[in-house]
This record gives C-alpha cells, structure tokens and sequence, in this order.
C-alpha cells in the first residue's frame, strides 16, 4: 500500500508505519530536522558523509550512531537518492535481510561487500579482470568442496576451467547466494566459510579494490558507496573488533550503522582511529535545564503534520493551546519509533470508541504500552542509576557498561551530540509511579 497522507483515523496506521521513507516519498513526506537535532545551524554528520563521497581519498570508512528508531535509515535513504541523482552507483546492504543479523561475522560483511560490487557490474559498462574474477570463483570452489554444498550443474564452480566472464558473473552470484544460506541457516559449514574469507583476507581485498576501481573509472571517476543497514541491531563487536583496518581499507567509500550505546565501551576507542565517526542524536523536546524545546516540539509537529491532518489530535482538557500530539511528543521524548506506534494505537482505540479525533484517554493508554515494554527491560539494580541521570543529564559517568545497557533498552535516550543524556520520559513515570523519583 502507498504512503498516503491521513485525512481521518482509519487512514493513520498506513500514514505513520514505522518504516523509512523510500526515495519515492522523500519529497512529499520528508521532513529535515538536523538542525533541531545537532542544536547548531549547518552541523550534520549526514552532510560529512555526502561529502566526504565526492572525495576520493582511501579509507573513506563511516560510522553512522543513533539510537534505534531514530531517523537513520530515512536519513541514509535520502543520502543514496542525492548521489544516485549525481550518477554516484550506490548500493545498499540490508544486513537483517540477507543474514542472521544477531550471528553476524566479519567475514559476513566482506562476503556481502564482494556480492553488492558483482551487482553492480551487471548494471555497468564495466566487465571485471579474469584474474579479479578467479580470486573469488577460487574461494568459492573451495568452500563448496569442503562443506559439501550442493550446487545445480550450471552453476558449479571449476577451477580449473575458463568461462566467458558474464557466465562467470552469473556463476559467482549464484555461488554468493548460496554461501550466504549457508551462513543464515547451517552452523556448522558458517564456520568452514568463515575461515575461507579471512584465511587470505588480504587477497579478498584486493579483488574487491580492482573491482571497485574499474566501477570508478566506468563511471567518469565516481566510486561506487556501499551502505551497510541494520548493522547496528547486530553483534557489532564480531563485526568491528579487531577489524578496523580490514573494514576501511577499500578504495572507495563504506557507510556502516552503528549502535551508539557501544560508544561508551572501552573498545569503541580503537575504531575512533580508522573510522570517520558521526552521530544522529535523537531530537531534543527537552534542554539540559528541563525547559521545553520548542524547536524539537516544531520539528517533530512539522514531520507529523506531512502524514496527517494535525486537526485528527483532539484539544488537551487542560493546557492553553496545546492538543494530544502535544503530550504524545512530550511522552516519547523525541524517539519517532515511539511517536509512530504511540498515534498508530491511540488513532485505532479512538476510532473503536467511535470518535473522530485521537482523544488524551486513548493517548495515554496507547502510551502505557510503551511504558509497560520499556520498564520490562530494566529491573530494581538499575532505579539507582536512573535517578542520578534524572538529576545530572550532563555528568560522567563511572559505569559505562550499565549506561550502554540502559541506552540498548530504550530507558536512557542521548540528545544534541553533545553526549548529555536523560532518561525516556516513560521511564520517568514509571519511576514516579514507583516513588523512586518524587515530584
């Protein structure tokens, strides 16, 4: 179903589904809010990346941070649709989609990025090295030899024989799909082809720079970018520890997401030097002071107000000229997933109640589900530590694991790239109710 813009209640659910925005509904609903985020006109991580692409210097490596939820695939989106509009190839790796993302590996993400380059050739002018090409059919052959894997007859994988390179292509893909429902659905053979990729990494590599560096030059000098999602719901420290300089050592640019939590771990410090690292904060309702943020409230309104009529979010009974969205934005604390499932069921239990509007009762009841999920994900060891966050936002903190926990949990939400935090606004009642915190 189409993204469509909502006129009355029943219309919400498709107007607010929790996805990304496609490049196709990037003009009609897209809405900017780096500035209220960062809190300072023309800062934006995602505006390093986009030039940093037309640079091309080697390890030309990203780090993109955020919470989950938070904006980062509709910002990495609308990053892919500017430089395909430049002529840029870009390709797009949607990790969850193509692997076990929880049992992700480093040799994982080096197999995806030599399948996402072959794809690209096919829709280029550009016919890969026979040396390049039997760097990788070798690999594969041996995998397929030692894990026994099985592969129809048109496809199979001899080394010792020479074929036309698009039928090698062709081969290679479909050697490529295999290995990865290997990898997704046998553990026992991931091990084996593990091992393969990373027993002759060095060489891995270089097949993919001379790949890449034909792309480049069969695109009048733009390299091709390769964006890696959802990496950041994954073990990211199978992925990246240790691995630094393996990850940044292609010729042309690599854009990764990344949990912010793992920031705040000791290891995280290691990556600082290889990565270029930038952050999307989430958008700030409230300051450090406690004080409202009206830009953060605009910002917010403004996104909702291009998927639905604003007049569907009835008049709070109390409080001069605010509504129910209002209170939903002040309750969610900035993190649009939470917006989006909070209108989603406060617009159905509203309209099954027969009104017209989404009313404050069916707002706080769609919120209470929030709550009950988030303060499922913390237990009494954790209300300590809470509390000082609730009273310091800004401080250090001495434990950092505890901190990137709570962050993973939803509890704990880091705003303005400053790195001063506070905790969800959900929580803090939760908290009240609990009368660990007192008004």
């Amino acid at each position: 179903m189409d993204l469509k813009k909502a006129y009355s209640l029943l219309e919400i659910p498709n107007a607010f589904r929790p996805d990304p925005l496609e490049a196709k509904q990037l003009a009609e609903f897209y809405e900017d809010t780096i500035e209220a985020r960062t809190g300072v006109r023309g800062k934006s991580g995602i505006e390093d990346i986009y030039e940093a692409c037309h640079d091309s210097r080697e390890h030309n490596a990203h780090l993109l941070m955020g919470h989950w939820g938070c904006g980062k695939s509709t910002e990495l989106n609308r990053l892919k649709k500017r430089l395909e509009d430049e002529d840029f190839p870009v390709r797009t790796i949607f990790c969850k989609q193509e692997l076990d993302v929880l049992n992700i590996d480093f040799s994982d993400v080096m197999l995806l990025l030599a399948e996402a380059l072959f794809k690209m050739t096919e829709t280029s002018s550009y016919s890969p090295a026979p040396t390049d090409l039997r760097v990788l059919r070798d690999y594969q052959a041996e995998i397929v030899k030692e894990t026994k894997m099985d592969l129809s007859a048109e496809n199979a994988l001899e080394t010792g024989v020479e074929v036309q390179t698009p039928k090698l292509i062709k081969s290679l893909l479909s050697g490529f799909a295999r290995i990865k429902a290997s990898l997704k659905y046998n553990e026992s053979s991931s091990t084996t082809v593990r091992q393969k990729i990373t027993s002759r990494i060095s060489e891995w590599i270089s097949a993919i720079n001379h790949i890449a560096d034909g792309l480049t030059n069969a695109s009048c000098g733009r390299q091709p970018i390769i964006i890696f999602e959802d990496l950041d719901k994954g073990d990211t420290g199978r992925v990246f520890s240790g691995h630094g300089e393996q990850l940044t050592a292609m010729s042309f640019p690599l854009i990764y997401t990344f949990p912010i939590a793992r920031s705040y771990l000791p290891e995280f410090s290691a990556l600082e030097a290889f990565f270029q690292i930038h952050r999307l904060p989430m958008i700030e309702t409230r300051r450090m002071n406690g004080e409202r943020n009206p830009d953060g409230f605009h910002a917010i309104r403004s996104i909702v107000a291009r998927r639905a009529e604003l007049s569907l979010f009835a008049k709070l009974s109390v409080g001069k000229n605010q509504d129910v969205l209002d209170f939903l934005i002040e309750k969610t604390g900035g993190s649009l997933r939470n917006l989006f499932f909070a209108i989603n069921d406060a617009a159905t239990l509203s309209r099954r109640r027969g009104e017209s509007q989404i009313t404050q009762k069916a707002a706080e009841d769609a919120l209470e589900d929030i709550k009950s999920s988030l303060s499922c994900r913390i237990d009494g060891k954790d209300y300590p530590f809470l509390v000082e966050i609730y009273h310091g936002k800004h401080r250090g903190f001495d434990d950092r694991e505890q901190l990137q926990r709570l962050m993973q949990a939803g509890a704990v939400l880091e705003y303005n790239g400053k790195r001063w935090h506070d905790v969800h606004p959900l929580i803090i009642d939760f908290l009240r109710e609990i009368e660990e915190i007192t008004l």
